[in-house]
């Protein structure tokens, strides 16, 4: 995806060169220089809005329908690396593709899931705030693969997001991510985690995926300039008789520590 971006964007440069050259090359050389940088910015425009009509062509949501995710994270890799994102990804042996789970992880920006999603295998979808089912491009999408809303406000809708979840994962075999701080902590450090968030996984029994990110909130910083190193970690699958005789309170702090201590090794670096 990002190779046809880019193929694009210096065609229309190349073209514009190769027309102007006979008349004045520093003119061609200059004007195709502008039009890298118009082109640039009008390829964005439209491959996101190729994936809104994607995501708007499709109303009935297939929740195993893995061509759906394959599509959605072909857009978020090409995202990160225009992004200029350089994901340093470890525990990646610990994503088995062989049965559902539930994800949790720290959550620090808007960014943290499209790079999450794109190494966790398929179909996976969310619990995330109600208002991205409204948003251009990023709605349709997460409509159709099936993410679930919460409206973080309301005890009573999150409760039934929750149990949207539940369902999914012991009827349609799905597996549920959820982000225990329940919004964007904005910082290198996490904010207090929502124990009940882990009944997403306590009800069912089922195996627990643990992610930790650190760097997304500086995804904007010098921006085309400079990439920014993005730090992520899969711990093994914690299974349900290590925490079966624990409260959510216990498991929650078990995790935040498990994180934060990873935290606390990406910062040395």
């Amino acid at each position: 995806m990002t190779f046809l971006f880019f193929i694009l964007t210096f065609a229309y440069a190349f073209l514009t060169y190769f027309l102007l050259m006979d008349i004045s090359i520093l003119l061609a050389i200059l004007l195709a220089i502008l039009v890298f940088m118009v082109g640039f910015w009008f390829n964005l425009g439209l491959f996101a809005l190729m994936l809104h009509i994607y995501g708007s062509l499709f109303k009935n949501v297939n929740y195993k329908n893995v061509t759906h995710h394959k599509v959605l994270d072909a857009f978020l890799k090409g995202a990160i690396h225009l992004l200029r994102l350089k994901v340093h990804a470890t525990g990646l042996e610990h994503l088995k593709q062989d049965r559902p789970f539930i994800f949790v992880g720290n959550h620090q920006s808007n960014y943290d899931t499209i790079i999450y999603k794109v190494y966790l295998p398929n179909p996976l979808v969310f619990i995330a705030k109600a208002a991205i089912f409204n948003w251009p491009v990023i709605g349709p999408m997460a409509r159709l693969i099936g993410n679930i809303p919460i409206h973080r406000e309301n005890d009573r809708e999150a409760i039934k997001a929750l149990l949207n979840g539940i369902d999914l994962y012991q009827n349609k075999k799905i597996s549920v991510g959820i982000y225990p701080e329940g919004t964007r902590s904005k910082k290198n450090e996490m904010i207090e985690f929502k124990p009940g968030a882990f009944k997403l996984a306590m009800k069912p029994k089922a195996p627990i995926i643990v992610g930790a990110i650190y760097n997304t909130i500086n995804t904007w910083k010098k921006w085309p300039f400079k990439k920014q190193h993005i730090y992520l970690h899969y711990f093994k699958a914690i299974e349900p008789d290590f925490y079966e005789s624990m409260t959510s309170k216990e498991l929650s702090d078990i995790i935040k520590k498990m994180i934060q201590e990873k935290l606390n090794e990406f910062g040395k670096r």
